[in-house]
C-alpha cells in the first residue's frame, strides 16, 4: 500500500515546496520510490525545482479528460527512484475541479505503484485543497516560526478539523446540516468552537456520531518548522501545539525544525535543490532528519502510535543546535 503524504500551509511564503522537494529527494536517496506531485492546480512550479521543463503531461491534462493513465503523467528526474507529476497552470479554472474529478484523483492516486507520494498542495483552506490534506490521518503542515505563520497554521488546522468531522457524515444528511447551521449561528466576530460543536452533534446525533467522533481521536497532523534562526523559535512552535490543543482537542506532532538557510534562495535560482548541491549543510542535515521520522511510520488509514510530546520537543532543540552548529 502507497504511503501517501500530502503536504500544506496556511500561507504562502513559508518554503513548503521546498520542504516537499527536499524531503521527497532524501526519502529517494534511502531506496524508496518516491512519486513528487505538484497539486497547487492553479500555480502550478514545482518543476522548476527539479530543474525540469514544463514541457509534459501533467494534472491539467487527467483533469480535462486528455488521458486517464496516471502513468502517462510521470516523469523521470535526475534523482534515482525519484518520479515527478507536474500541476497544471494552463488552464484557468483548474484549481476548482469538481466533486467527481477529485474522486478520481484521489482513486488513482491509490493505485500509484510507488512507497511514497508527495502532494505538494496550494496554500490556503480551499476545499479541494482541505480533501487531499485529510486523506491521511498525519498529513504535513508546513508553518515558520514568525507569529502570523503559526496563526496561519492554527486557522489552517482548524478548517481541517472541522473539514474533517463533517466528512465522516454523508452529503445533505441532517448531520452535516447540524453542523453548517452550528457555523451559520456562530456569533460574528468570536471563534466557533470545535470542541463544543463535536460535543452537540454528539449529543443530538449519538447513533450516527459516535464512530466519527471515534474517527476524530486518530487524526494527528504533523508539523515541521522552518526557517528557525534559533533555539527558541521552538517556543512558537510550543505555542501552536498548546492553541491547538486547548481550542480543538487535537493532538499534534512536530517531526522537524530546519533552519534557515540563505543557499536556499540560491538553490531555487540554479534549480538545484539543496540536498544535492549542499548535502552537508544544516538545512540538509535536518531534512534527512525528517525523512527519517517519515520512515518510521505508516501513513495509511491506521492510528499511529504517538510521540512523547515533551522528549519529542527536547530531541528537536538538541537537533536545531546541532544544524546551527554546521551553517
Amino acid at each position: 500500500m502507497i504511503n501517501i503524504l500530502p503536504i500544506a500551509s496556511g500561507k504562502g511564503g513559508v518554503g513548503k515546496s521546498t520542504v516537499s522537494t527536499n524531503l521527497a529527494i532524501s526519502l529517494a536517496q534511502n531506496g524508496k520510490r518516491v512519486i513528487l506531485a505538484d497539486f497547487d492546480f492553479g500555480g502550478a512550479n514545482l518543476h522548476t525545482l527539479l530543474g525540469l521543463r514544463n514541457n509534459h503531461a501533467g494534472m491539467g491534462n487527467f483533469i480535462y479528460k486528455q488521458t486517464s493513465d496516471f502513468s502517462e503523467l510521470l516523469q523521470e528526474t535526475q534523482v534515482e527512484n525519484l518520479s515527478f507529476i507536474a500541476g497544471d497552470c494552463l488552464y484557468p479554472g483548474t484549481a476548482n475541479i469538481d466533486n467527481p474529478t477529485k474522486k478520481r484523483i484521489i482513486k488513482k492516486l491509490a493505485s500509484l505503484d510507488a512507497d511514497y507520494l508527495i502532494l505538494d498542495l496550494g496554500a490556503g483552506t480551499t476545499y479541494n485543497t482541505l480533501d487531499f490534506y485529510l486523506l491521511t490521518y498525519n498529513s504535513i503542515l508546513v508553518s515558520t516560526p514568525e507569529l502570523t505563520s503559526v496563526m496561519n497554521a492554527y486557522s489552517f488546522l482548524k478548517a481541517a478539523s472541522f473539514r474533517f468531522f463533517m466528512r465522516q457524515f454523508k452529503a445533505k444528511s441532517e448531520e452535516r446540516k447540524f453542523i453548517e447551521e452550528f457555523l451559520r449561528n456562530s456569533v460574528s466576530g468570536t471563534e466557533a468552537s470545535f470542541q463544543e460543536l463535536v460535543e452537540e452533534t454528539v449529543a443530538k446525533f449519538p447513533e450516527t456520531s459516535k464512530e466519527p467522533a471515534e474517527e476524530l481521536k486518530k487524526y494527528r497532523p504533523q508539523v515541521i518548522i522552518n526557517m528557525g534562526q534559533y533555539a527558541e523559535d521552538l517556543e512558537m512552535a510550543k505555542k501552536l501545539r498548546s492553541l491547538v490543543y486547548k481550542k480543538l482537542g487535537i493532538q499534534m506532532d512536530f517531526i522537524g525544525f530546519l533552519p534557515k538557510d540563505n543557499k536556499i534562495s540560491l538553490s531555487v535560482a540554479t534549480r538545484t535543490p539543496l540536498i544535492l548541491s549542499e548535502p552537508a549543510c544544516g538545512f540538509s542535515q535536518a531534512i534527512q532528519t525528517v525523512a527519517n521520522r517519515v520512515l518510521q511510520h505508516s501513513y495509511e488509514y491506521n492510528e499511529l502510535e504517538p510521540f512523547d510530546l515533551e522528549k519529542d520537543m527536547d530531541i528537536l532543540t538538541s537537533e536545531f543546535n546541532k544544524t546551527l552548529e554546521i551553517q
